[in-house]
């Protein structure tokens, strides 16, 4: 156990009152039941001082993915509803199972990272290069998702913690969410490259400088960072010892995570007893309770029921949901109810990202479902709402489930900003020349240039295949135009007179090539621009000399 001293009070619900609420026979509602507050901790992982600081710095920090430009909060946003806003943009979507995108069944899944093998090298060839691979399913919420018993859509994040650096099952129950936290960061859709282990990420960590790329950091996270200015120190001060190891990661950002409870809706006021109704929204909160039927699946007060069911969102064929996970033909196309709160910020919604709005999803269930399935919950049924009912239902799930914390970041939901939410601090100007076969090369420079970066990367694509490179930095940019030098006949957008390095690369069987740096932390680097330009051979570019140039890339130091 734990010295008392480190161990933070708090109350806990029982298990027994949390499992009857949780498995309320389907259909009973408990409007005479808040929500528990807080929520029961597992046994082997209470609450430590400082401890939910500590998983509030490794959620939000993007230097936890192996190109330092995802963190786990960036597709668990606090103002999206605990999901992510970039889904709904639809301009890379995960292209389904059909493999082509912009169709019907594409998935409006999260992007990742830009895909890289092994060695940090980017590969081309799958349908997002070079944009970021876009996950198979909708990021769930974040928030509330303490009382679930297990973690993502399918179930897969078990309530026993298993810890992937030793093997040894750390936690026998309660443990979902330290069993989430650990899957995403060595996804090489999500946050990593080809065959990262945790050994990479814990090694990473010791020598980072913490959140060295957020900023405006809630005041909790600042006073913590002054005192504790590196994570060796954080981790001493929350653990008791310096080392950073898979399990103390994953059990901070669950109990980070633990504190994210959205139980401040004008149905959480009703079921705590200040209000003694839902006044605008009562209408639908009966329906909800009554006649729509949602509570067959949302049960109060947790608005979710921890179970998976078809509802008909896609053709069971598409994703076979739950079944992958049990090997049961009858979880096919099964999966997790989600808890309602929030739910107007978490658009699109369903696991597909497939309706775009909270009206959508109501006129789904007002028709029992897009698609049949052979297994499809029997509490899908043809509402036929009547039209003031189906506005009422809307209203109450928009806003009678809004919670004012969650819309607007106030504490606990206050978080940093992200610099993936900022313009790149990396700029392409200048022009690009020919190859032998007339095509210009393209950059890849979204990685940012942080202080204690042990791999920056700057790529090239659509260059001659196999082909010898060479990547110039210099001190100055140039604006374009040919190098006077004979011996230069291309474009320059670097300053050859201010030359920090030549880098030796080469393109790969496809053209795309990758240099990578280690860039130290020094003061002295703080706001420094370098420039940078690819060079590559092709005896095919007669015109000019037997290579040619990319376009220039202004890069700041951060």
């Amino acid at each position: 156990m734990f010295p008392n001293h480190l161990v933070k009070k708090a109350s806990v619900v029982s298990v027994a009152v949390l499992a009857a609420a949780l498995f309320a026979p389907l259909g009973q509602t408990q409007a005479d039941v808040a929500m528990p507050n807080p929520p029961e901790f597992p046994f082997e992982n209470p609450m430590l001082v400082d401890q939910d600081t500590l998983g509030k710095f490794l959620f939000w920090d993007e230097q936890m993915s192996s190109d330092n430009t995802v963190a786990c909060g960036t597709c668990h946003i606090h103002e999206a509803g605990g999901s992510d806003p970039r889904s709904i943009l639809g301009t890379n979507p995960n292209p389904g199972p059909d493999g082509v995108q912009f169709t019907a069944d594409d998935i409006f899944g999260s992007p990742g990272v830009v895909h890289m093998d092994a060695n940090h090298d980017y590969v081309a060839g799958d349908v997002h290069f070079p944009q970021p691979r876009v996950t198979g399913r909708k990021t769930p919420s974040s928030i509330n998702a303490v009382y679930n018993n297990l973690n993502f859509w399918d179930g897969r994040a078990l309530d026993a913690f298993t810890d992937p650096q030793t093997g040894l099952v750390e936690i026998g129950y309660l443990g979902a969410l330290e069993s989430q936290a650990v899957g995403p960061p060595n996804s090489d859709v999500e946050m990593a490259r080809e065959g990262r282990d945790w050994d990479d990420i814990t090694d990473k960590l010791a020598l980072v400088k913490p959140m060295a790329l957020g900023t405006n950091l809630p005041t909790d996270m600042a006073d913590f960072l002054a005192t504790y200015p590196t994570y060796p120190e954080m981790f001493t001060q929350v653990y008791g010892d310096p080392a950073i190891t898979s399990k103390r990661v994953a059990f901070a950002i669950a109990n980070y995570e633990r504190t994210l409870i959205s139980d401040e809706t004008p149905l959480d006021a009703f079921l705590k007893g200040e209000a003694v109704d839902l006044g605008p929204f009562e209408a639908g909160f009966q329906l909800f309770k009554g006649d729509a039927f949602c509570t067959s699946c949302h049960v109060l007060p947790f608005t979710a029921n921890d179970g998976f069911h078809n509802i008909g969102v896609r053709p069971d064929a598409e994703d076979i949901g739950r079944e992958a996970i049990t090997l049961d033909p009858a979880d096919t196309a099964k999966f997790k109810t989600p808890n309602l709160r929030n739910a107007k910020l978490r658009v699109p919604l369903f696991h597909n990202g497939g309706k775009n709005s909270i009206e959508e999803v109501v006129d789904f269930y007002d028709i029992g479902g897009d698609f049949p399935g052979i297994n499809l919950d029997p509490d899908l049924l043809v509402l036929n709402l009547a039209p003031q009912d189906r506005l009422d239902l809307i209203a109450f799930v928009e806003d009678g489930l809004l919670d004012p914390r969650v819309e607007n970041g106030l504490f606990p939901f206050t978080r940093p900003t992200l610099a993936s939410e900022l313009p790149s601090a990396n700029s392409v100007y200048g022009v690009a020349s020919l190859s032998g076969v007339g095509v210009p090369p393209d950059l890849l420079a979204h990685v940012p240039a942080n202080q204690g970066h042990p791999n920056w990367l700057l790529g090239v694509y659509n260059a001659t295949p196999a082909a010898g490179a060479v990547v110039a930095l210099s001190f100055g940019s140039d604006d374009g135009s040919p190098f006077p030098d004979p011996r230069f006949p291309i474009p320059m957008n670097v300053d050859v007179t201010s030359l920090i390095s030549i880098i030796p690369a080469t393109t790969d069987g496809v053209g795309t090539g990758t240099v990578k740096l280690s860039i130290p932390i020094n003061p002295v680097l703080s706001g420094m621009k370098i420039y940078a330009q690819w060079f590559i051979t092709d005896a095919a570019a007669v015109a000019t000399g037997g290579f040619y140039g990319s376009e220039g890339v202004e890069v700041e130091l951060l």
